[in-house]
């Protein structure tokens, strides 16, 4: 035997996920804007986490997509749930958070 330990990877989790993000919403006032919300694993992509914003900032989406722990980010527009109109205005975003795997 070699002595080496084999690394154990796994995906990230919701809270792992949410603290990348929170590193790159910036100050009270930006995250405000962006509205930040429904937080939750996507299953589509292999440890991948999604969540929609107001607006897209491309602040954010390259300061995000320069993060280490980050292999890719997508969006895509969205629109919003029933009753609360639909308009240029109105449209939300989806952002989709693609992670590395993580050494245990």
């Amino acid at each position: 035997m070699s002595g080496k330990k084999n690394k154990i990877l796994r995906e990230y989790t919701d809270e792992e996920s949410q603290n990348v993000i929170a590193r790159h919403l910036g100050p009270e006032q930006s995250k405000n804007m962006l509205d930040f919300k429904n937080h939750r694993k996507y299953n589509k992509l292999k440890n991948t986490y999604r969540f929609t914003v107001n607006i897209i900032s491309l602040n954010f989406l390259t300061s995000i997509m320069n993060d280490e722990e980050v292999a890719s980010v997508h969006f895509s527009p969205s629109i919003p749930p029933p009753g609360t109109g639909f308009d240029g205005t109105s449209l939300r975003y989806k952002v989709y958070v693609e992670y590395y795997e993580k050494e245990d």
